[in-house]
């Protein structure tokens, strides 16, 4: 009936769970993200079993985050990689300011120096 352990543990669960437990697999996560990926599956399965939708919700949100696991994580981390806007340089950008307070516009009072 089953053809893996992931398919055993995958028919066990919960809905957030399998959601949880999917997205990890497929974010190919590492040794390092295993804490978390378990507290996400702690929230998840209370989450499942009837729990606090106000209290653990936002807090399976912040894990899933700190994993990059939701659109809005990957979006953060990959905004100023995909190269649609090149980030300009601050010393670039003070040094303009400077150029244009020296030699900008004249004062709007004729008599200021």
């Amino acid at each position: 009936m089953f053809t893996s352990e992931y398919d055993v543990v995958m028919a066990a669960t919960g809905p957030l769970q399998r959601a949880v437990t999917s997205a990890a697999r497929q974010a190919n996560l590492g040794g390092r993200d295993r804490a978390a990926l378990a507290l996400a599956k702690r929230y998840a399965a209370d989450l499942d079993n009837g729990g606090d939708l106000d209290k653990l919700g936002p807090r399976l949100l912040a894990v899933l985050d700190a994993l990059v696991l939701t659109p809005k994580a990957l979006a953060a981390i990959t905004k100023g990689v995909t190269g649609d806007k090149p980030t300009a340089d601050p010393v670039d950008e003070l040094r303009s300011r400077r150029a244009a307070r020296q030699h900008g516009p004249a004062s709007v009072d004729q008599a200021a120096p």
